[in-house]
């Protein structure tokens, strides 16, 4: 019997249908496409991610909790109208917390003579922050120019990193204090940056003793003017070196990420036990060496900051934050292996129980897809087509999701070396961190991921849990505390 074409497409219709369901809920990849798809055209699978949406990206105080650092490229003002509701769509979804420096990093000198304040950029970047409802984080840092041997009334930006003079730490608490009191919904501040101008050539190591000082006169002043915030600090760069030769002061500290430098840890060490109250302990660090050396693949690299984690909760029961924490920059061709690592190391920060990880400058400084960057989380706003959500972005708001939901015991999971799980009662992200194709069963689906994809998967109800033993060699194997030489 011959079928008259609406026939045809009366059958066809409800098999379309039943395989694009089965795509929906079985095959949400956040990829792109090809070498230049993850700039201003990402495109996402199936499924998608809402961004307008009402969004449950607040996790509880036992779990991490993702924001990111505004620097110098924001959703500013002067950008494109359209690109900046994307934009202000995609940082809503994706950040809990939103730090901003109070000079530098997109702000001008708000106190540029003594007693003589000009609020207005700062106020603009608070402004952003609180219109998109993040849980606001004020970095102080950095110093005007008459608290560091400057002139005052005027701005040497080549010497923003300077850090202020001894006799000025006074001053700078009151700054401080005068920061708190305009903007009293802030409850959390970073005491400065890296240790940005206490290097002590003489001694080749950071002054932990003047940054300890400058620290406890903030720490003192804030507690006095605005008792209830939270302080915390120092915001060391935990270095680690491929050549324990190469320039360092190597540490027991080591293993196929490389040997962490000693003068980081005498900053933590000295910090620790010199500081007169915190909050909070603050680091920065990255999985790429100072030597720049790859040491490890990026399934053990991005390991770097689980065992990090894993040792800072051994040193001191204060919650940890990633300030910063980086996995390096690539052109277009490359940012899917990197954000892979993104992915990885936040969920390496998960299992060891780290508080809060920022991630550092969130709009994409450049559209040109040969010039490498960071990943980031949506592209520069400066033009029409901008402030689309990039990979990485749809990648952070599921987990921020998973996070802020219930779970049934332990939420991350590594079936396989290569192979991360975050895992809730109604979806998972999976992670590969190889290079090549990984392929198993995770409770009871079989799963298959290309090389460094990320995949967030709805899952039917009925599903085993998680099992209770899970496996993390590669942060066993990134770093481990050797016994002291015995002399």
């Amino acid at each position: 019997m011959r079928r008259t074409p609406t026939d045809v497409l009366r059958r066809a219709v409800p098999v379309v249908l039943a395989v694009a369901l089965l795509v929906a809920v079985f095959s949400t990849v956040i990829e792109h496409a090809g070498p230049r798809a993850v700039r201003p055209s990402v495109e996402f699978n199936a499924g998608g991610y809402d961004w307008t949406g009402v969004h449950r990206n607040r996790p509880g105080p036992q779990r991490l909790s993702i924001g990111v650092t505004h620097a110098q490229y924001s959703i500013d003002d002067w950008g494109n109208e359209g690109a900046r509701v994307s934009a202000r769509n995609v940082l809503a979804a994706t950040a809990t917390y939103q730090n901003q420096h109070i000079f530098g990093w997109g702000t001008l000198n708000p106190e540029p003579s003594p007693g003589v304040f000009d609020w207005s950029s700062l106020d603009r970047r608070m402004k952003l922050i609180r219109d998109t409802g993040g849980t606001p984080v004020l970095t102080l840092c950095c110093a005007p120019d008459w608290m560091k041997g400057g002139r005052a009334g005027q701005t040497d930006w080549s010497r923003l990193h300077a850090a202020p003079t001894p006799e000025h730490y006074a001053d700078f608490a009151a700054l401080a204090v005068a920061v708190a009191r305009r903007y009293p919904d802030v409850r959390h501040f970073l005491v400065w940056n890296e240790m940005k101008g206490f290097w002590d050539n003489a001694q080749n190591r950071w002054s932990y003793e003047a940054y300890t000082e400058l620290y406890n006169a903030v720490y003192a002043a804030l507690e006095k003017a605005v008792p209830g915030v939270a302080v915390g600090g120092p915001y060391v760069v935990l270095d680690t070196w491929a050549d324990r030769d190469a320039g360092g002061r190597p540490s027991t500290l080591s293993g196929e990420c490389g040997t962490v430098d000693q003068r980081s840890i005498d900053v933590l060490d000295y910090w620790l036990k010199n500081k007169i109250g915190a909050d909070f302990v603050a680091v920065d660090g990255g999985s790429i060496t100072r030597d720049a050396a790859v040491v490890s693949s990026t399934t053990v690299a991005s390991a770097v900051f689980g065992a990090l984690t894993r040792w800072l909760r051994q040193r001191t029961s204060l919650p940890v934050w990633w300030a910063e924490f980086h996995v390096g920059q690539a052109t277009d061709d490359g940012q899917r292996r990197l954000v892979a690592s993104s992915v990885a190391a936040l969920l390496h920060m998960v299992r060891e129980g780290a508080s809060v990880a920022l991630v550092w400058q969130p709009e994409l400084a450049s559209d040109n897809p040969h010039e490498p960057s960071a990943p980031a989380l949506w592209t520069s706003t400066h033009n029409k087509a901008g402030g689309r959500p990039l990979a990485l972005a749809e990648a952070v708001a599921r987990l921020q999701d998973l996070l802020a939901g219930p779970a049934d015991g332990d939420l991350v999971w590594w079936p396989l070396a290569d192979l991360g799980v975050l895992a809730g009662p109604e979806a998972m992200l999976m992670v590969n961190t190889a290079d090549h194709a990984v392929a198993t069963r995770v409770r009871g689906l079989s799963v298959r991921l290309a090389p460094y994809e990320v995949r967030y998967l709805p899952v039917p109800p009925g599903l085993p849990p998680v099992p209770p033993q899970w496996w993390t060699p590669a942060v066993d194997q990134c770093l481990r505390e050797a016994p002291q030489a015995t002399p």
